[in-house]
């Protein structure tokens, strides 16, 4: 992956000559300028690697970054960076420690004296390796056959780990559960295509395309979220059809769709779906993130378009309250917004509180509807 400032630079500018229900609503535009800047100071060769951690703008809030080392929600380090290194690994940082534990066998005081966070980066990491075993094994024994036939990619540096030679990564576990899902509740071998709004770097459209090698794919996002997701897909060796190909563009139906894996759309570009159709539409954790206003007209928009199912992923309640130009939405969309506004034309097949590696999160639900 390479950076290209000029891409980016013209999806910014785009962006903001759009329809407010096209723009970021007030959630997404606290994080923007931080998370822009940071794309630009940092090799996207590198980007699954960033530190951060998300509430201060930048790329965790939307899928990327340092998976083990993400900071608590607003804080700007994680003790355990990389940066600390040169301290914790230090040969007399290593000395004094086991001066210290030697000393605190007869005198338990001197514990106190200890460099600590040097000594628990080493539990961190232990405990980060059993997480990553149990997680290995939870999809193992819920869908062998899915695990064992996908595997993540390295592409981005990401920090996982290698079960029976593949590489695997927390966040793509996550995803193969959803994944998982959709095929338990679904008639899974007829979806050929998938709308997806809101797909972050795109990790869960890898795995997809990775399951199904002749799935079309459509992604639906805003920037800079969305030059992540397509310089990523690319990167994998998906044939993509990118900003430049579209924003000129005035229907589908002028190009040959079946040339292409991929097709990234920026969210004032989804009129280009009128007079298509698609097998499943999904959204994850990021309707949540608007008003109901923007969601009611995404939706409006594009479950015309959808002829089987929509799988949604988002906080039953939504998410916090905040102020204008402040963190948080101006109002919540909670579960029963997208009740109504689904009801004339989809059903609810199946629903369960949303499921990931360390079990059940009462706080959010996937839900799958179905055409009526």
């Amino acid at each position: 992956m390479k950076n290209n400032n000029k891409l980016l630079d013209d999806m910014m500018k785009d962006l903001h000559n759009q329809n407010e229900f096209y723009k970021p609503g007030n959630y997404w535009s606290f994080y923007e300028k931080n998370i822009v800047t940071q794309i630009k100071k940092n090799s996207l060769h590198q980007f699954r690697n960033w530190s951060g951690s998300a509430g201060v703008g930048n790329i965790q809030s939307f899928g990327g970054g340092a998976e083990n080392l993400k900071g608590r929600f607003g804080a700007n380090f994680h003790p355990f960076d990389d940066k600390f290194l040169f301290f914790d690994n230090n040969l007399f940082v290593k000395a004094y420690n086991f001066i210290i534990n030697k000393i605190s066998k007869f005198f338990s005081f001197f514990s106190f004296f200890s460099f600590r966070v040097a000594e628990g980066r080493r539990y961190f990491f232990e405990q980060v390796k059993k997480t990553q075993n149990l997680a290995y094994d939870k999809v193992y024994n819920i869908d062998k056959e899915l695990l064992l036939s996908l595997s993540d990619s390295n592409i981005g540096n990401p920090s996982g780990f290698y079960r029976n030679e593949k590489f695997y990564t927390i966040e793509f576990i996550n995803s193969l559960l959803k994944i998982n899902f959709i095929k338990q509740s679904t008639n899974f071998d007829k979806v050929n295509s998938i709308v997806e709004l809101g797909s972050g770097i795109g990790l869960l459209a890898s795995a997809f395309l990775k399951l199904k090698k002749s799935l079309k794919y459509i992604i639906i996002d805003i920037p800079p979220a969305l030059y992540i997701s397509q310089n990523y897909l690319e990167a994998l060796g998906y044939k993509i059809l990118g900003y430049y190909d579209v924003i000129n563009l005035k229907s589908l139906k002028d190009i040959d769709i079946n040339k292409y894996d991929v097709i990234c759309l920026p969210t004032w570009k989804i009129n280009l779906l009128k007079d298509n159709k698609f097998d499943l539409f999904m959204n994850v954790a990021s309707f949540q993130e608007m008003e109901p206003a923007l969601v009611e007209n995404y939706l409006k928009k594009i479950s015309p378009q959808i002829s089987k199912y929509i799988y949604l992923m988002n906080s039953k309640k939504g998410h916090a309250v905040g102020k204008k130009k402040k963190f948080g939405v101006l109002k919540n969309t909670s579960r029963e917004h997208y009740l109504t506004f689904l009801k004339d034309s989809f059903r609810v097949k199946a629903e369960r509180d949303a499921e990931h590696i360390y079990g059940k999160n009462n706080g959010s639900c996937e839900i799958i509807f179905e055409k009526k």
